[in-house]
């Protein structure tokens, strides 16, 4: 990630001293007894696209505060590039950031709203128009540049924000949920402008969501939060497909979490049995035996079939009783009851429905011992909840 973030950074020509490397060092932020984030230490690389992701509470946007200048931390370091910005105001930290309700002047023209941050540093008015006009062109606006915001869509306000965001050429841009209030179609076609603007720009973006498909779509890093703390930072695809925790694997939504006692295996695999029963082997891995230890599975890599029982020795199998399924276009979600909790298929629509399984059917699951990821916490069964109580 960091290559990649170099190799952006000289295609933009970006020189050293105008890096949007963001390091975070011992960042700790308190109000009165409460925590919104304690304790943080994150490196941002210059020209990547990073995604502070998690539930609402859990003081990502309290983070992207901190970075822009609009919170002060409790205790610890910001850094931006070589210059430790702690102190100075939102103006001298060469960053610019994009607010969720875009808070545009209603009075203003486009062009006057993208050109005002240029006029409140005393650039001319002939100046100002003229890089604004450009602007606008780039986010393919300039031909609605007289008209009020008013008279603009969601999407289109949008970009007028980004523009005015972009005007003072920032090393960092920060965004606050930038798409939480477009609809569907348009959040999707948003998201690929984003993407392809960083790209050309080749500064860093800071993007706070509560949305993991948005997380993954975009960035080159995804830094999954919870109740103030950091509980992986990765990239999109280890975040998805080999979560550290128990936690980051069911909040991204894409896998299933067992926990069981090692026992001894055969050689070369790992073995635990649930406290249900459930005989799970990984194809690697080592742990103590007679420790605890949980494991994820990946829901798209699930077999199902209509049995009501287990048949004799069946490893990396459970049965259970359907008491749901969601059509999702592509695939089937099949949640399954197993006794002490929910596991859930998602199924390829071909193979769905050449055999369907409706609510109450009973089946049984199974995965192959390579699908087997081994979780370096324990489940404890806690989900997270806000050290801030309405806090992001």
């Amino acid at each position: 990630m960091n290559n990649t973030a170099t190799m952006k950074a000289a295609a933009a020509g970006a020189p050293a001293q105008e890096s949007g490397e963001i390091r975070l060092v011992g960042i700790t932020k308190q109000f009165g007894n409460s925590y919104a984030v304690r304790d943080i230490n994150l490196t941002i690389p210059h020209g990547s696209y990073c995604c502070l992701l998690g539930p609402s509470g859990c003081g990502k946007t309290t983070i992207l505060r901190m970075i822009a200048g609009h919170e002060t931390p409790t205790s610890g370091e910001v850094w931006i590039g070589d210059q430790m910005v702690v102190g100075k105001p939102p103006v001298e930290r060469g960053t610019a950031m994009m607010f969720q309700s875009y808070a545009l002047f209603p009075h203003l023209s486009i062009l006057d709203n993208v050109a005002f941050y240029l006029k409140m540093r005393g650039v001319g008015k002939e100046e100002r128009r003229s890089r604004a006009e450009d602007m606008l062109r780039r986010v393919q606006l300039d031909h609605f540049k007289d008209r009020m915001p008013a008279q603009l869509s969601g999407g289109q306000q949008q970009r007028v924000a980004l523009a005015r965001s972009l005007i003072t050429n920032p090393k960092v841009l920060l965004l606050d949920e930038p798409l939480s209030a477009l609809d569907e179609f348009l959040r999707l076609r948003m998201r690929g402008e984003l993407k392809s603007l960083q790209n050309e720009l080749g500064i860093t973006f800071v993007h706070v969501t509560h949305t993991q498909p948005e997380a993954i779509a975009l960035a080159d890093m995804v830094v999954v939060m919870d109740t103030g703390r950091i509980d992986q930072a990765d990239t999109a695809n280890m975040i998805f497909d080999k979560p550290e925790t128990p936690y980051v694997a069911r909040f991204m939504g894409g896998q299933n979490v067992l926990t069981g006692t090692v026992e001894k295996g055969a050689a070369g695999r790992l073995r635990l049995k649930t406290a249900a029963g459930t005989v799970i082997e990984a194809a690697s891995g080592s742990a103590p035996e007679g420790s605890p230890l949980s494991i994820s599975v990946r829901r798209d890599r699930i077999d199902l079939a209509r049995k009501e029982t287990l048949p004799a020795g069946a490893v990396n199998a459970l049965a259970g009783r359907v008491v749901a399924t969601e059509y999702q276009g592509s695939y089937v979600k099949v949640t399954i009851d197993i006794g002490s909790d929910l596991f859930v298929a998602n199924v390829s629509d071909s193979a769905y429905f050449k055999d369907p399984a409706d609510v109450g059917d009973h089946v049984v699951a199974s995965w192959q011992a390579e699908t087997v990821h081994l979780l370096r916490k324990v489940d404890s069964g806690e989900t997270g909840a806000s050290y801030l109580e309405g806090g992001h």
